[in-house]
């Protein structure tokens, strides 16, 4: 009987021993992310490689054995999933090791991304999630879940929010005098975005200045991205003000040729709005470019880049766990 009960008693104590050696695998010896590094690779007109890597902290059980890691991550913009990556039986050997994982995406994304980025106040979140399990001596460990963020911002009509007095010059005076521009997004979808520009402007002369037709040209790095009529005919009459609408139409389905430019140009683009108007004043037809509604903007994106503010382009990037827990610094 005594010995029934030793033995029940070493049973007990070695199922303890095997349970408490099994939790402290899965609850301290896991291993971590400590950092995750995007770069762009190769760009074409069909697709952009995104190049990764992904710094792995092993832990003290796994520095001298032969382990093996599982790795994927996905890559967001705005939610919206634009690289996915995977690399099984990856060895895993010291106290760190770094993964490189190589993944493309499909250019035809971007229309869909820019549409995010102008309905979301011009702004983009790069989510960056890698998952790695770890196998050892027919164990799995999941690493803890890591997080990488990194919010960019643009400012593309800037220009066009000015109280700045202007003027318009044709047939050797002045026709128009323009007290204020302004300019928004109209709602983005993923096959167009339009620009509502409008300007405050007075007829100075004692005549009517009758304004036939309105057209605008939008180019991104030199592609042009839209282009058509943006204003019906008006009638500007004498020694009167009133607001001047102009609506340009981006065509989303040219973004994508625009992305290749954009990347080879280290993600730095210049965007020029063009309208003009043709007049009919004085019985004398004339086209004459509207200056006070034209510009030309140029923007940085660095998406995968580090903390960063420009002139056009503020971001922020907050690299560690989630959900309050501590923070590891790339």
């Amino acid at each position: 009987m005594v010995r029934s009960r030793t033995g029940a008693v070493v049973l007990l104590v070695g199922v303890l021993i095997v349970a408490t050696v099994g939790y402290g695998v899965f609850a301290v010896d896991r291993p971590q992310v400590e950092s995750v590094d995007n770069d762009w690779g190769s760009v074409t007109a069909e697709r952009t490689e995104v190049e990764t890597q992904i710094a792995v902290d092993n832990p003290l059980l796994l520095r001298a054995g032969d382990a093996a890691a599982d790795v994927s991550y996905a890559v967001s913009m705005n939610d919206i999933e634009v690289a996915t990556g995977q690399k099984n039986h990856v060895s895993l050997g010291g106290d760190k090791s770094t993964v490189a994982v190589t993944t493309w995406f499909d250019n035809d994304e971007i229309p869909e991304w820019w549409a995010s980025h102008v309905n979301r106040n011009e702004t983009t979140t790069v989510r960056v999630e890698p998952d790695v399990v770890v196998n050892y001596a027919g164990i799995r460990l999941p690493a803890e879940e890591w997080t990488r963020t990194r919010t960019v911002h643009t400012n593309l009509l800037e220009p066009l929010e000015t109280n700045e007095s202007q003027q318009l010059q044709a047939y050797g005076q002045t026709v128009m005098v323009v007290n204020k521009t302004n300019a928004q997004w109209g709602n983005a979808t993923a096959t167009r975005t339009p620009i509502d520009a409008s300007a405050t402007v007075t007829n100075p002369t004692p005549i009517p200045v009758p304004i036939t037709e309105i057209r605008y040209t939008i180019q991104l790095n030199g592609i042009v991205v839209g282009q058509g009529i943006a204003g019906q005919q008006t009638v500007l009459r004498p020694d009167s003000t009133r607001t001047l609408e102009a609506i340009a139409m981006i065509n989303n389905s040219k973004l994508d040729e625009w992305w290749v430019t954009h990347l080879r140009n280290d993600e730095r683009s210049n965007l020029t709005v063009d309208f003009n108007a043709t007049l009919a004043y004085g019985g004398v037809q004339r086209t004459a470019p509207l200056e006070f509604l034209s510009y030309e903007r140029t923007f940085e994106t660095d998406l995968f880049g580090p903390e960063n503010s420009s002139v056009n382009e503020s971001a922020s990037e907050e690299t560690g766990r989630e959900q309050g827990k501590p923070s590891s610094q790339r």
